[in-house]
């Protein structure tokens, strides 16, 4: 007589992701890319402006945008806001990616910009054309409506009051927030917050990491592991606090806001 057990059946994990259901196809975005670069350096068609700011010959790589993605701000509108900033805080920084995100990467990983300390950029599957660090500010939908969750932490509760006061729209419907954007808002979250955010991010580097190696205090490496050791809430409060700082400094001296500057902008020096 059979006992009626079946091993199958009774085995609650089957079709869960601890026995690997999923895992094949989950939401990741390709890491497709010319030896070890990372997605986001990876570029489209673009084309390089080049501008002097200061005693500073920076580079801005302008990604092509996808017809319902906008860069909110102008290559005149960074050079003017870089002019602003102390030129110590901009040390061997001298590349800015305006840059086009695919759909799935501003659905898994959505930012107004970011910044890395050493990128190698260049097309994707092709050789590096541009090293160094590199901020990014991001193409957006400006008329896409967003939503997060009711779940908030203190940090973002904080991020939603900026975002208000930087003109974006926020409707709390009971269950979730719905924010609405337009592109003078999106500029100026990303010129008077996210650009010095990342800028900030890069002081911290320089303080603790390029200027101690470049005077032997310690090794590059052990600098570098040490940054990165620490708590990344730790780190973005650096960031934060320097934005804020140069910001209401700024806004103190009627420096900013400044109305979108335009100009030869279409006079690219090389394209891709």
């Amino acid at each position: 007589m059979r006992s009626g057990y079946n091993a199958l059946r009774r085995n609650r994990s089957i079709g869960t992701a601890k026995q690997g259901h999923g895992q094949n196809n989950a939401l990741t975005i390709p890491f497709v890319c010319h030896a070890d670069r990372i997605w986001y350096e990876n570029l489209g068609p673009h084309r390089i402006v080049n501008r002097t700011v200061g005693l500073l010959d920076l580079a801005f790589v302008v990604e092509k945008t996808r017809e319902d993605c906008i860069h909110a701000c102008t290559v005149a509108d960074v050079c003017h806001l870089l002019s602003l900033v102390p030129p110590a805080d901009l040390e061997s920084l001298q590349t800015f990616v305006f840059r086009q995100p695919t759909r799935k990467q501003w659905s898994i990983s959505p930012a107004w910009g970011r910044i890395a300390y050493s990128a190698d950029l260049g097309l994707t599957g092709k050789k590096v054309r541009r090293q160094g660090p590199a901020i990014f500010l991001e193409a957006v939908n400006s008329t896409k409506v967003w939503k997060w969750g009711k779940d908030l932490d203190p940090e973002d509760a904080l991020e939603i009051e900026r975002l208000r006061s930087d003109g974006h729209v926020v409707e709390d419907t009971g269950k979730r927030l719905l924010f609405r954007s337009s592109q003078e808002s999106v500029r100026v979250t990303q010129l008077y917050r996210t650009l010095l955010h990342e800028i900030g991010h890069w002081v911290d580097w320089l303080e603790k990491v390029e200027r101690p190696a470049a005077n032997s205090s310690a090794p590059y490496d052990v600098l570098s592991d040490r940054y990165f050791a620490r708590p990344d809430q730790e780190r973005e409060r650096f960031a934060h606090r320097y934005a804020d700082t140069m910001r209401e400094s700024l806004v103190a001296a009627n420096l900013i806001p400044f109305d979108s500057i335009i100009y030869g902008e279409e006079l690219a020096e090389s394209s891709v």
